[in-house]
């Protein structure tokens, strides 16, 4: 993926942490700006909701949580499978760091300085029986921001 994540008809999928308005207004945004593929889905909280993203197979996947402090995160899965000994798998993070350099230009201009430090570990033992979140590629990422305007 080159250029800006959310270009063409590419599937986005924004995961909703904790029913906030912010999540659900960058949904309406994509939306009138004429993203046909973008879908909201609930922050998972069991085997069967990571289970609904990963059936989704999304291009780009953007866990949005409000938040006092702006921070732009990786999402991190990595851990030994327990198929066999010594298998270790680990998400690769080469598109999700490509993306979250789009998000600083677009989060000044609206008056906001994030922090692109760390990363946001799914557990291993939650995923490793669904491979497509340590196998795929697809940018994903965590958008922890302020309720603002923009």
């Amino acid at each position: 993926m080159t250029g800006n994540a959310f270009y063409g008809n590419k599937k986005v999928a924004i995961v909703n942490a904790g029913n906030n308005q912010t999540a659900k207004d960058i949904v309406e945004a994509l939306k009138a700006e004429n993203f046909k593929n973008v879908i909201s889905l609930e922050a998972p909280s069991s085997y069967a909701a990571y289970y609904g993203i990963s059936e989704e197979k999304p291009m780009y996947t953007l866990f949005v949580e409000e938040a006092a402090q702006c921070k732009v995160k990786l999402t991190k899965v990595q851990g030994l499978l327990g198929d066999r000994v010594g298998h270790e798998v680990t998400r690769d993070y080469e598109e999700s760091r490509k993306a979250q350099s789009f998000y600083k230009h677009h989060l000044k201009m609206i008056g906001i300085d994030p922090s692109f430090l760390g990363a946001v570990e799914i557990p291993l033992e939650e995923v490793k029986d669904i491979p497509w979140f340590y196998q795929d590629k697809s940018p994903m990422l965590h958008l922890f921001v302020p309720k603002a305007e923009g």
